[in-house]
């Protein structure tokens, strides 16, 4: 219907640009949110089957595809109603900014996908088959994806907490410590759990939410050291030459 619209211009006016059009995107992506934790729940056997493996490719990836095209939505809501634009904010707002947030968010679906998985396959109750049920090795996986997925979080929130409080102008010299510090707890702990997770036994072994988050924050914890370590040498080389105002925040 907002695709029919947009070649009306009379009735664009009607919802385009206005808090209608808000509340729309709003829906679409509480539908879609659900959707996506709906199929790919291995209880259901929609998307994926009682191996957590991805059975229906199609309804698999359109729902994330769904799901990230409602966010795109919403950025673009913001930008064009408020003057807001959330992707230009997290790259002004401080250094690797953008990527904290993305390692944080990937550390919520690692944990959830965990906990999700030790539930319908290690709980008292799962309602599957003695043969789907299981074993020590893989709830204890789940458990380890679950402890890295939290903890990936917490250090992505924390560190995002504290370049949002600080002002533009101002810095905090322990913050780029805690920066390296914590990104390489990040890249290391998804590195050592990667083979874990997505090995054979691994809860992560077929491909599923869990395997792309897993992927996922290695990559970005990689980034996260990589600028760092950029940072530090950049900074490091213009006081050897004298130069002043090297921001490492």
């Amino acid at each position: 219907m907002v695709v029919i619209l947009h070649t009306k211009p009379l009735l664009s006016s009607i919802i385009l640009g206005t808090k209608i059009e808000g509340f729309i995107i709003l829906v679409l992506i509480t539908f879609w949110t659900a959707l996506v934790a709906i199929v790919s729940d291995t209880r259901h056997g929609l998307a994926t089957d009682s191996s957590g493996s991805i059975a229906n490719g199609n309804l698999y990836y359109f729902s994330w595809a769904g799901l990230g095209t409602g966010v795109a939505l919403l950025t673009s809501f913001l930008r064009s109603k408020f003057g807001f634009d959330l992707g230009g904010e997290l790259r002004s707002r401080a250094e690797r900014l953008q990527q904290w947030v993305w390692a944080g968010m990937l550390g919520l679906v690692q944990m959830g996908s965990s906990a999700r998985l030790f539930d319908n396959h290690c709980g008292q109750q799962t309602g599957l088959g003695e043969a789907e049920i299981g074993t020590i090795t893989f709830c204890r996986r789940c458990q380890l994806g679950i402890v890295i997925g939290i903890f990936t979080a917490i250090f992505s929130v924390a560190i995002v907490g504290f370049k949002l409080g600080v002002s533009r102008n101002g810095k905090l010299p322990w913050l780029f410590t805690a920066e390296i510090v914590l990104s390489g707890m990040i890249a290391g702990g998804q590195a050592g759990s990667v083979g874990f997770l997505t090995g054979q036994e691994g809860p992560a072994a077929p491909l599923n939410n869990l395997y792309y988050s897993t992927w996922g924050a290695l990559a970005v914890g990689l980034v996260l050291v990589g600028s760092c370590v950029e940072n530090w040498s950049t900074a490091k080389s213009s006081l050897r030459d004298g130069e002043e105002g090297v921001s490492l925040t």
